[in-house]
């Protein structure tokens, strides 16, 4: 089986820390098939001077990740009042590419990773080459769209003429039931975890290592340095936590920025003004490989995020044994199923600082934690993904 995948969302040299978590999914289904990845790059002739988008231009044309072939070509995007174009440039793109460098490649399938633009494009090349096409609804594209009406009706055509509609979550597939797509073409298929790279360790060496204090209450918070992801509400809910006599709590905030903006200054002068210095660090971004230390050196880890599809930090942490307090937003209720797994909260300092501080004093059950998440593997999720694949072929 030949799978040809197109996503936005798939790191490369420039940008190593970027949808990890596709990368994840499209590398264990690449090792039951012959895979090759597009990646189309956003391009628009200012991109090198801006700094949000100026590590795009030291994304390579072309690589080879886990022995994939993987391109990058560029297509136009311009922000703000152009956007609606995105996917008809996408596709033109990949189309080119697929006429030039990949003409012998003679796919099966058209995998694509985003209702818009991906997916958009991903139809207007199963028209071009007749082939089958799915789409992976991963939240943004079917929640936050909506409020952009020439690009949302893009997403409708999309799914309704891509032949599966994959969804990490049933409430993204709810909403697309809402939305007039038919149920029984959308699969729930939900984010996995790597569980040869977090598993538990020894918190006392894990700390020693990561050089962090040993008689800490240590909170964990992964992700882009982004507004969404809440890491200001967590800080104030931090200091509430201090106020209120938890002398001891320690909160560590790994990432770096992200597509999305930069939010890190706005957190540093937060920490400043709350007088937090000794309470809360930031190490910046880190290794995929690595991130296991970390979720393993904390008591437990915090996503205060106002949108998530399927949180893989979630599942990577509990894969690590360590129990969440999440926003109840989105996916997230389906991924915490179950109060022993961790604790859903309202997005709001002091809710958020009751639910640390609950989760903190509780007595878990590591092993049930550990259990629930290794349910959840990428070569489960691939597995079921290949069998999809192999069905609409056939058909």
């Amino acid at each position: 089986m030949n799978v040809l995948t197109i996503t936005s969302m798939f790191p490369s040299k420039a940008q190593p820390f970027h949808a990890v978590f596709v990368r994840n999914r499209v590398t264990r289904v690449a090792k039951l098939c012959n895979m090759k990845i597009i990646v189309p790059i956003p391009y628009f002739p200012l991109t090198g001077f801006l700094k949000r988008y100026a590590n795009r231009k030291y994304i390579p044309k072309q690589d080879i990740i886990e022995g994939i072939e993987v391109y990058y070509p560029r297509f136009i995007s311009v922000p703000k009042f152009f956007k609606p174009l995105d996917g008809f440039f996408l596709f033109i793109s990949c189309w080119l590419l697929l006429k030039t460098t990949l003409k012998n490649f003679d796919f099966d399938i058209i995998d694509s990773h985003l209702a818009f633009p991906d997916g958009f494009a991903a139809v207007l090349l199963k028209k071009c080459f007749a082939k089958p096409a799915t789409i992976t609804l991963r939240g943004h594209d079917i929640n936050d769209l909506p409020e952009y009406p020439i690009r949302f009706r893009q997403v409708k055509y999309a799914l309704l003429k891509a032949d599966r509609v994959f969804s990490v979550a049933k409430a993204l597939k709810d909403a697309a039931v809402n939305f007039g797509i038919d149920a029984d073409k959308i699969m729930v298929s939900s984010n996995g975890v790597d569980q040869s790279v977090f598993h538990p360790a020894d918190m006392i060496s894990m700390r020693k290592e990561l050089n962090l204090p040993a008689d800490k209450k240590i909170i964990v918070s992964v992700g882009h340095l982004v507004e969404r992801k809440g890491f200001h509400i967590l800080i104030k809910a931090i200091r509430n936590m201090i106020d209120s006599g938890l002398k001891d709590v320690y909160l560590i905030i790994i990432g770096g920025p992200g597509e999305e903006g930069d939010f890190s200054g706005e957190l540093n002068r937060l920490i400043e003004k709350l007088d937090l210095k000794g309470h809360v660090t930031m190490p910046g971004p880190q290794l995929n490989k690595d991130l296991y230390k970390w979720y393993n050196c904390a008591d437990i880890s915090c996503l205060a995020s106002s949108k998530e599809g399927w949180a893989n930090v979630l599942l990577e942490s509990l894969a690590c044994g360590k129990p969440v307090v999440a926003t109840n937003v989105w996916g997230t209720p389906e991924v915490i199923s179950s109060a022993e797994y961790g604790v859903l909260t309202e997005r709001n300092p002091e809710a958020l600082a009751t639910a640390l501080t609950s989760a903190l004093d509780k007595r878990w059950n590591t092993d049930d934690i550990i259990a629930y998440a290794r349910k959840h593997t990428w070569e489960n999720v691939a597995s079921n993904i290949i069998e999809q694949f192999k069905t609409l072929i056939k058909k």
